[in-house]
C-alpha cells in the first residue's frame, strides 16, 4: 500500500482524544523555543480520499465543522503535508502551550469539553508511528480553529437564534488563524487575543469567574476605560437586584463576542432591557437619557448602524397596510373623522387632494400618499434620527412623555423614543457641524418643516441588549430579560438552538409597525392610538 495511503484509517480521522493532563498547565507567557531542525519531516501527500474525509467527517458535525474540516484540508495541501505541531516523539512546545491554553478554555466563558485534544505529552517520549503523528497533528489544528471561532462568538449564528439578534460576525479566515498561531511565540497568548478588548467583556468575565470559584469578584479600576463605566447616576437606580447567574453572564459575554471591534470615537448606544440611550465620546460617557423600546411582540432589533440624518419636524407617512385595513373602510363610508382626528392628509402626484372627491370604493388607496404633517400632535415630535436599515427603525422624539416615567418601557413598535431627543441633537450637530446649541433650538422653535440635515461624519450607533453589567464602582447591575433573548442565547451557546421556540410574531409593517394585524373589537381610536404609539 502507497504510504499516502495511511492517512485514510478511521482511527486518523476519528481525531479522538483527552484533555490536556494537569502537569501540561504550565505558565506560558514565555516564548517557547522552536522545534529542532531534524524534524521538519513532510506527512505523504494528502490522498484524494482523505480530503474527503478531512471535509465531511465521520458522524454528525455542524456545518462550522465541516468547513474547518475543508479549510484545514486545503491548508495542510498548501504546506505540502508539513506537520504544525507534533514531533516524532510528541508536541512541539507551541502545541503543548496551546493544548494547556485549550484546557482552560472555561475561564473564558467557553466550552473546554467542545474541543478533541490529542492525549500525548511534550517531546521526549518514545517515537511516536505516522498515523498518531497525523492525528495528533490535525486534532491540535481543529480545535485551534473551532477555538477561534468560539472565541469571536461563532458558537451560533445570532440571526439563527432569532431575527431580531442582527449581529453579524468577524470570524477570521481558517489560513489566517493557523498561519498566526503556528508563527508565534507566545501561542497561548495569541488565543487569549481572540476574546474581546472591550473592557466590558473582561470585567464580566472577573465576575464570572470569582461566581464560578466562590470568591468576590475584584472591584472595577477607577480608570476603566468608557465601555466599563458607561452607568451615571440614572442607571444605577435601575438596575435590577436580582442575584447573578452564570448563565446570565456568559450570555452577556458571548454577546460582546458579537460586538464591532471598534464601537466609534463618539457613537451613540442604546440598551434596550436598560431603557436607556447614551453618547460615548472617547473614553466616556458624556450624555444619558432614558428610551422607550418596543413591545415584546414588535421588538427593537439588535444591530449596529450609523446615524446619517437629523430631521427637524418630521412627517410621518402612513404605512399601506394602515391606510388599507383601517382608513380605507373610514372613506369608502363617506368619512373622513379618521383623518380630521388625527391630522392626516391625503396627496397624489405630490399635490393634497380632497378624500370626498374620490371613490374610494372602486380605488386603491396605496396609490395615495397619507401622511401627518408636523405638529403638537405628530408622533415622531419634532426631531427623528436616521440610520436606514432593513429594520425600518430609527429614534425619535414623541408627544406622549408622561410614558418616560413607566420603569418598564416597552410601549413602542420598533422604534427608540428619546425623551429628551434635542439634547442628542445638540451633541451630534455640535461634533459634526459646529452648530451651538442656539441653533438646534431655533431649528426646533421656528425652522422649516421636514428640514433634513445631512451628517458629514456618520455616527455609530448601536443597539443592544445587555442583560449584565458591572458599573464602575464594580458593581454588577442586572436588568430584565424582555425579550427572551437570554434562553435563546444560551441554547445557541450549548449547540441546542433546535429547541428554541420558533414562536416570534411577524415583523410589522415599517414605520407605523402595525402591519396586516387585525383590531378585533378595538375601536378605531383604540387602533390609531397603538399605531401612533409608536
Amino acid at each position: 500500500m502507497p504510504r499516502s495511503r495511511l492517512l485514510v484509517p478511521a482511527a486518523i480521522l476519528m481525531l479522538a482524544g483527552g484533555p490536556a493532563s494537569a502537569q501540561e498547565r504550565q505558565a506560558d507567557n514565555a516564548p517557547v523555543a522552536a522545534p529542532a531542525a531534524t524534524e521538519a519531516v513532510q506527512f505523504p501527500a494528502l490522498s484524494p480520499e482523505f480530503a474527503v474525509k478531512l471535509a465531511s467527517g465521520e458522524g454528525k458535525l455542524s456545518a462550522a465543522d465541516r468547513e474547518d474540516r475543508a479549510a484545514l484540508a486545503k491548508i495542510y495541501e498548501a504546506r505540502r503535508s508539513e506537520p504544525l505541531w507534533v514531533t516524532s516523539t510528541g508536541l512541539t512546545p507551541s502545541a503543548a502551550a496551546i493544548v494547556a491554553e485549550i484546557g482552560r478554555a472555561g475561564d473564558w466563558g467557553l466550552d473546554a469539553a467542545a474541543f478533541t485534544l490529542p492525549a500525548l505529552s511534550p517531546s521526549g517520549a518514545p517515537e511516536l508511528t505516522l498515523d498518531q503523528r497525523i492525528e495528533a497533528d490535525v486534532a491540535i489544528s481543529l480545535a485551534v480553529l473551532k477555538y477561534a471561532r468560539h472565541a469571536r462568538g461563532g458558537r451560533a449564528e445570532p440571526t439563527s437564534l432569532s431575527r431580531n439578534l442582527d449581529r453579524k460576525l468577524s470570524l477570521l479566515e481558517p489560513a489566517r488563524v493557523i498561519d498566526e498561531a503556528a508563527a508565534s511565540s507566545t501561542p497561548a497568548a495569541y488565543l487569549r487575543g481572540l476574546h474581546p478588548k472591550h473592557p466590558q467583556f473582561e470585567l464580566l468575565r472577573q465576575k464570572y469567574l470569582a461566581l464560578r470559584s466562590g470568591q468576590p469578584a475584584p472591584q472595577a479600576a477607577a480608570a476603566a476605560p468608557a465601555a466599563a463605566k458607561a452607568t451615571p447616576g440614572k442607571q444605577k437606580a435601575t438596575g435590577a437586584t436580582e442575584p447573578p447567574n452564570l448563565r446570565k453572564l456568559l450570555v452577556n459575554m458571548e454577546q460582546w463576542r458579537w460586538m464591532p471591534e471598534r464601537l466609534g470615537e463618539l457613537y451613540v448606544w442604546v440598551n434596550i432591557p436598560e431603557f436607556t440611550v447614551r453618547i460615548v465620546k472617547g473614553d466616556r460617557v458624556i450624555h444619558t437619557e432614558r428610551a422607550i423600546v418596543g413591545k415584546a411582540d414588535t421588538q427593537t432589533p439588535v444591530f449596529s448602524d450609523e446615524i446619517e440624518q437629523v430631521i427637524f419636524h418630521p412627517f410621518w407617512g402612513v404605512p399601506d397596510s394602515i391606510k388599507r385595513n383601517e382608513i380605507l373602510p373610514s372613506l369608502a363610508r363617506g368619512s373622513s373623522r379618521v383623518l380630521e382626528r388625527h391630522n392626516l392628509r391625503i396627496q397624489r402626484g405630490g399635490r393634497d387632494v380632497d378624500p370626498a372627491s374620490i371613490d374610494w370604493a372602486t380605488t386603491d388607496i396605496r396609490n395615495f400618499h397619507v401622511y401627518q404633517p408636523p405638529g403638537g400632535g405628530n408622533v415622531l415630535g419634532v426631531v427623528k434620527f436616521r440610520f436606514p436599515n432593513k429594520h425600518d427603525v430609527y429614534m425619535h422624539d414623541t408627544p406622549t412623555k408622561n410614558l418616560f416615567n413607566a420603569s418598564v418601557r416597552t410601549f413602542s413598535h420598533g422604534c427608540m423614543r428619546i425623551r429628551e431627543p434635542q439634547r442628542l441633537a445638540e451633541i451630534l450637530l455640535a461634533e459634526d457641524k459646529g452648530w451651538p446649541a442656539s441653533r438646534v433650538a431655533s431649528a426646533i422653535t421656528s425652522g422649516p418643516q421636514n428640514n433634513h440635515v445631512n451628517l458629514t461624519q456618520k455616527f455609530p450607533v448601536h443597539m443592544t441588549y445587555f442583560t449584565a453589567w458591572v458599573d464602575d464602582d464594580g458593581k454588577l447591575k442586572s436588568f430584565p430579560d424582555i425579550y427572551g433573548h437570554e434562553t435563546r442565547i444560551a441554547l445557541g451557546m450549548e449547540g441546542k438552538a433546535h429547541l428554541i421556540a420558533r414562536s416570534e410574531p411577524p415583523r410589522p409593517d415599517v414605520v407605523g409597525r402595525l402591519a396586516d394585524t387585525k383590531t378585533g373589537g378595538a375601536s378605531k381610536k383604540d387602533w390609531i392610538n397603538r399605531v401612533f404609539d409608536n
